[in-house]
């Protein structure tokens, strides 16, 4: 396993730190598939047997919130979010009389592409702003150092257990060694990155993603549990499906592009 996992990690992670520099069309294309991906396997989970979420309203949500972020069109964000509402509504009511989930399932479906597309066009954003591809690859890396942490330093000295219900394999030792990780990350990519990255910009975002990024692995632990599954998907093999890797990224992107603006760049 921990082999499978290590060959995966050596493939992709070049690829997407060589993506993440490029930025561009190829980035938002990548980022906007992998998004949809996640859309699809969320979708397909079966939280219970008569429940099934719609997956072409799903992805189609996601894609559109983040393409008017790869083209900037910001102006149009207020008439797609109704678009997506008031479409998803009439759907609902059309269903309802043949199927009594068709309320619950409209939530869903809603809450899904504004979950995945709304934090995901956070990564775009990133990518977008001044000298970018600095912020998005120290975001990003140390959203995902602090993975590998909590990953080795829970399975090395874990004992308290963090959320036994939601995830019994995650410790408080493996978040802390996960936060650890994720500044010491944000530390060393500030030194290469200088001067457009400060040794206290790396800290703090470090800090940020270490400290609340595991929010969305533990709420998507949640939707899991619910379908008694263990993984979104298996298409990285050795990590899982695409969102069981998009699901603390989506809460760090989120948080880093927000940190950069407010206070990096000072435009808070």
């Amino acid at each position: 396993m921990l082999r499978t996992r290590l060959l995966s990690a050596a493939v992709f992670i070049p690829i997407a730190v060589g993506l993440m520099w490029l930025g561009g069309t190829l980035y938002a294309a990548a980022l906007m598939t992998a998004l949809a991906f996640c859309g699809w396997e969320f979708a397909r989970l079966s939280l219970r047997a008569e429940l099934r979420l719609n997956a072409f309203s799903v992805i189609s949500g996601i894609l559109a919130l983040t393409s008017l972020q790869a083209l900037q069109l910001h102006a149009l964000l207020l008439p797609t979010l109704s678009l997506l509402l008031i479409g998803n509504l009439a759907v609902m009511l059309m269903r309802y009389s043949a199927e009594e989930n068709a309320a619950l399932r409209f939530g869903l479906n809603v809450a899904a592409a504004l979950y995945i597309g709304g934090l995901g066009m956070h990564l775009l954003a990133l990518r977008q702003l001044e000298h970018g591809n600095y912020w998005v690859i120290l975001t990003v890396v140390s959203t995902g150092m602090g993975d590998v942490g909590a990953y080795f330093i829970g399975s090395w000295c874990g004992k308290h257990k963090l959320a036994p219900k939601l995830s019994p394999s995650k410790t408080w030792e493996g978040y802390f060694g996960g936060v650890m990780f994720a500044v010491l990350s944000g530390m060393a990519l500030s030194a290469l990155f200088m001067p457009i990255v400060r040794l206290l910009d790396g800290v703090l975002v470090g800090a940020l993603v270490g400290m609340f990024a595991p929010l969305g692995d533990l709420g998507m632990s949640a939707f899991k549990r619910s379908a008694a599954v263990k993984d979104f998907s298996g298409i990285v093999p050795g990590h899982g499906g695409a969102l069981d890797r998009f699901d603390t990224l989506l809460i760090g992107g989120t948080l880093g592009y927000y940190y950069v603006v407010w206070f990096a760049l000072g435009t808070f």
